[in-house]
């Protein structure tokens, strides 16, 4: 149970320093070798570690989305919301939210798709020759997370008006 605690609050943060790990390392490896050690051998594995960066970089942003989902961090225009009347006031993000959902659903129904289609066609990655579907499998992973998080968010009752941040959203009043 412990461990599920600590993936259900962990998990996104140590996704994102991994792939900024990965990323950072390989770009600072590109650099080292391109200007100072471009003659050795290590010169001919630059491109894969690009490769790689590039790779990381996208999962950071799909886990960075996910991160934001789960801790109310995303952006919202609720200005025109807070001149609803004060008991219809909690539900002023349900149908954004509802539409984010739906979303996330066939984001992840589409990329499944595009996973199983590059599955049967076989395309490696340009200089690691990873295959592809492993690459386009964080298309359906992240949005179905996604809609997990703002799933849980209502179950938990985390939907409050608090954002990531600790900001009162309308909190003029």
């Amino acid at each position: 149970m412990r461990l599920i605690r600590l993936i259900d609050r962990r998990l996104e943060e140590a996704m994102i320093v991994l792939c900024c790990t990965i990323m950072v390392v390989g770009l600072s490896f590109t650099a080292i070798v391109r200007y100072f050690l471009s003659s050795t051998p290590l010169g001919k594995m630059t491109h894969m570690a690009e490769e790689l960066s590039v790779f990381a970089f996208v999962f950071l942003l799909y886990f960075g989305s996910v991160l934001a989902a789960r801790e109310n961090g995303h952006f919202r225009v609720s200005a025109h919301l807070d001149m609803l009347p004060a008991r219809l006031r909690h539900l002023r993000f349900l149908v954004g939210d509802l539409l984010w959902l739906g979303f996330c659903i066939f984001a992840s129904w589409q990329g499944v798709k595009l996973v199983q289609t590059t599955m049967r066609s076989s395309e490696p990655s340009m200089s690691l020759n990873i295959p592809m579907q492993y690459i386009y499998a964080i298309i359906p992973l992240a949005f179905a997370l996604t809609a997990f998080r703002i799933l849980q968010r209502y179950a938990l009752g985390r939907n409050r008006d608090e954002d990531a941040f600790g900001f009162v959203e309308g909190g003029g009043e």
